[in-house]
């Protein structure tokens, strides 16, 4: 798919059987099950570092699609008092996803709907954080889904698209042209001041691509002329680094870190 690829042919494995990637896009069955714990075991910190990117406040309202088995809606409803909702198109997931939460759903603080992230079942400018985990891949298409996640984000608020390493990146710490074209998908959806910021988990780069919906109508960025800098992806496990602006907007309001 355009942006991101395809994933490796495998993506883990738990006490001997491997895990099609298909059991991960769309759990199904025993294995999608099994899928679904691996992912729990393995994505713990990512989620928690998914959370922490987006900068989750007391009053927010929170939107996880691709939720998974519910660990970043879980540590969003840690950091906010506001509606956290958790978005899957596998029901083998969103059942994990209500399990794990159901103390919250039962206070009505946390929602978990089965979903498809190009047809998201909310209104516009509704939440005022929005993330996705190792999920752009499976959207058919992605910039459908991107789009999605702009319409339902409130002028100002923010988004993180993270993504982990692929095994055909460039060796030696270069950045990836996906990353560069992942960006351009986000820009050409309305998000403006992207940036990207990186941090190993269990030794795997992972790449947080950052940005946010423009407060106000305008023209949308333009491409910069200067590439990633290929210094700034921090590769050694623990690294944390930000990539400066990827593309220039017409406004210095809309640069994200502002």
């Amino acid at each position: 798919m355009p942006g991101t690829g395809p994933p490796p042919a495998s993506t883990g494995e738990l006490n001997g059987p491997k895990m099609p990637v298909s059991q991960f896009g769309s759990p199904t069955g025993p294995k999608g099950w099994l899928a679904a714990h691996v992912v729990a075991r393995l994505t713990g910190d990512a989620n928690r570092w998914m959370v922490d990117c987006l900068d989750v406040g007391p009053d927010d309202r929170v939107l996880d699609v691709g939720c998974g088995p519910g660990l970043a809606v879980a540590f969003a409803a840690q950091a906010s008092r506001g509606q956290v909702v958790g978005v899957d198109a596998s029901p083998t997931m969103v059942r994990h996803a209500q399990r794990r939460n159901r103390v919250a759903v039962r206070e009505g603080r946390v929602e978990i709907h089965c979903a498809d992230a190009g047809q998201l079942p909310f209104p516009g400018g509704h939440f005022t954080r929005a993330g996705s985990l190792n999920s752009l891949q499976f959207w058919s298409p992605p910039d459908r889904g991107l789009r999605e996640l702009h319409r339902v984000l409130a002028p100002g608020g923010r988004v993180a698209m993270v993504l982990m390493a692929r095994t055909d990146d460039p060796p030696g710490g270069a950045t990836p042209a996906w990353v560069e074209e992942t960006a351009g998908q986000m820009v050409s959806a309305g998000f403006a001041g992207m940036e990207v910021t990186s941090q190993s988990f269990g030794g795997v780069l992972h790449r947080a691509l950052l940005g946010r919906r423009p407060a106000g109508p305008g023209p949308r960025g333009k491409r910069s002329g200067a590439p990633l800098d290929p210094t700034a992806d921090g590769v050694r496990k623990g690294a944390v680094t930000s990539i400066r602006t990827v593309y220039e907007l017409s406004s210095p309001d809309d640069n994200f870190c502002a």
